[in-house]
């Protein structure tokens, strides 16, 4: 399984950064479940479903033979460009990006009716390249990974090593939806690990990221504040360098994220 590594400088500064960020107060838990509690209220976040991975969806930079039954001209290995595009014989530009194969099977079906009578159109995904997953913190070997089939919480930390000494089981973050407006999932690996919780180990969506504190995660939102500045630049470590930044103990900036829990009920 392709790993993208991380410079072992880029870890060493990430980890002295993220140590302030794991020191943030402990003084209550905000996690939803208590918060609804202590406002007489349900937090809407906590009764959503946890979304499921249900099929493969394409994206830049995978790869997909495509074939078409006694018509082997119109056999094509094509590479999904940046812009989510494949070029194909007879039918053109077609925006892959964000269609499953059986969608875009259809649309090569379609494009290719006026020029042949019930054409009959197969692909198979022979490379994947735009499904990842982040995993940081705690673990032995932190990094992207390709996620190229349905993978649970429990299943990416053990692709990263699993957690070290100091990764504290109780509070892993799952970070959802990029980091504008992201929602926040606490997850407490240890009752997924003991058999007393499995709904929490919820299958993972492209571009999760993972984070295993050193410390228990009291309270998200703040929490996150501070981690966002960090994880932000890691993202763009294919174009550019990540240069440390400690975390402030000013209020946080921007919006506020969606926090929910996948155990509560």
């Amino acid at each position: 399984m392709p790993v993208k590594r991380i410079s072992a400088f880029t870890l060493v500064v990430f980890l002295v950064a993220c140590t302030s960020c794991s020191m943030i107060g402990n003084k209550q838990d905000v996690s939803g479940k208590e918060n609804a509690a202590s406002s007489g209220q349900e937090n809407p976040a906590e009764n959503e479903k946890t979304p499921k991975i249900t099929e493969f969806i394409l994206g830049s930079g995978d790869i997909v033979d495509v074939s078409v039954y006694r018509r082997d001209e119109l056999s094509k290995t094509l590479r999904i460009d940046y812009s989510g595009k494949v070029m194909y014989p007879l039918v053109g530009d077609i925006q892959a990006g964000g269609l499953s194969i059986f969608e875009l099977r259809d649309k090569i079906t379609q494009g290719l009716s006026p020029y042949i009578i019930d054409p009959q159109v197969s692909i198979a995904i022979t490379a994947i390249h735009s499904q990842k997953i982040m995993v940081l913190g705690e673990v032995t070997s932190p990094g992207f990974f390709q996620a190229d089939e349905p993978m649970t919480i429990v299943e990416a930390i053990s692709r990263a090593g699993g957690f070290t000494i100091d990764g504290k089981k109780k509070s892993v973050l799952v970070i959802r939806g990029g980091l504008k407006s992201p929602q926040l999932i606490k997850v407490n690996v240890d009752d997924i690990l003991s058999g007393k919780d499995q709904g929490q180990n919820i299958a993972l969506l492209k571009d999760d990221i993972i984070y295993v504190p050193r410390t228990t995660i009291s309270n998200i939102s703040l929490f996150f504040s501070r981690l966002s500045g960090i994880i932000s630049p890691l993202l763009q470590l294919e174009t550019g360098y990540f240069i440390g930044q400690q975390i402030d103990e000013g209020p946080g900036k921007g919006g506020s994220p969606s926090v929910s829990s996948p155990g509560a009920k």
